[in-house]
């Protein structure tokens, strides 16, 4: 059985996860990590790989390298059956299981830490790694099974080859600590009178600036940042307010003032933790750990 694997050279694990690692690093110099002796290692394995299955496997986009459909292909194949030989030695061992988590970096910080908190504490044979990812890397690392879980916008994800269930609705609010406070503020006066710290890049920017104009505001002194938790820590020096999603008020002094608007309507969002089935095909114990999420995460 299976004859045609063992009968010639050319195949094994460390090639199977030098195919891995090149292709989540995006070059073989990247994977390497500046070792020359393991950059040509590398290269010469991937040519190993390609005369043994006959195929192309990589090719090179200026200094990029990516995958063909048939390595990309063979890649998953990689992924699922990596999944199954780590959780076979788990259950053999009676070993911790690991995940691979991705979402972004509010949510690691604001839903997924408080959820892993309470699996320590309740003693589920878990560990987890985290990628801080962009929703369309999500939904692409979940196909590929490079990601065990994700939790990414509902709207984000991308294939219909992915399993998914909401588990959050969340909404934005401008938030203004107590030493910025004076009787009778309005949302209106808050964002054109106070520094204001926000996310200053991408679609939330954009949609953020559209919804006040169509009020007929204007921020007046923005302090743009890399992400709502940097946001979240302007707020906590006292000096700034700060536009944040709700699900950050795990975080929030109590003396801080929310404020709402019609203006933010536009930015609710809905999310979604998504999975590939094939993982619970190769990892039947992920199953469990998608109903505590599904359990401890949700929130309407």
């Amino acid at each position: 059985m299976f004859e045609r694997l063992f009968s010639e050279h050319g195949l094994s694990l460390d090639r199977l996860r030098t195919l891995q690692e090149v292709a989540e690093a995006g070059s073989i110099a990247a994977a390497a990590r500046g070792d020359a002796t393991r950059q040509s290692q590398y290269s010469r394995q991937l040519k190993e790989l390609e005369q043994f299955f006959g195929i192309t496997l990589t090719r090179r986009q200026g200094r990029v390298l990516t995958l063909t459909p048939a390595g990309q292909e063979l890649l998953q194949i990689v992924n699922a059956s990596f999944c199954a030989l780590d959780d076979f030695k788990c259950r053999a061992s009676a070993a911790m299981y690991r995940y691979m988590l991705g979402c972004g970096d509010s949510i690691h910080a604001w839903m997924v830490a408080p959820v892993l908190g309470r699996a320590v504490q309740e003693s589920k044979p878990w560990q987890f790694s985290f990628s801080n990812l962009r929703n369309a890397d999500v939904s692409s690392r979940l196909l590929d099974m490079e990601l065990d879980f994700g939790i990414l916008r509902t709207s984000a994800i991308s294939s219909d080859l992915l399993e998914s269930v909401p588990v959050a609705r969340v909404k934005y609010a401008l938030y203004v600590p107590a030493h910025l406070q004076r009787k009778g503020l309005s949302f209106a006066q808050a964002v054109t009178t106070l520094p204001i710290a926000t996310l200053g890049s991408g679609s939330f920017y954009t949609r953020l600036q559209e919804g006040l104009q169509e009020e007929g505001l204007k921020m007046g002194n923005v302090n743009a940042t890399q992400s709502f938790p940097f946001a979240l820590r302007l707020l906590r020096t006292g000096g700034y307010a700060a536009f944040l999603p709700d699900i950050a008020e795990v975080e929030l002094p109590e003396d801080v003032l929310k404020l709402e608007s019609s203006a933010l309507e536009a930015l609710t969002r809905k999310l979604s933790l998504a999975w590939n089935p094939r993982l619970l095909r190769v990892r039947p114990a992920a199953e469990e750990v998608i109903r505590f999420f599904i359990k401890h995460l949700s929130r309407r």
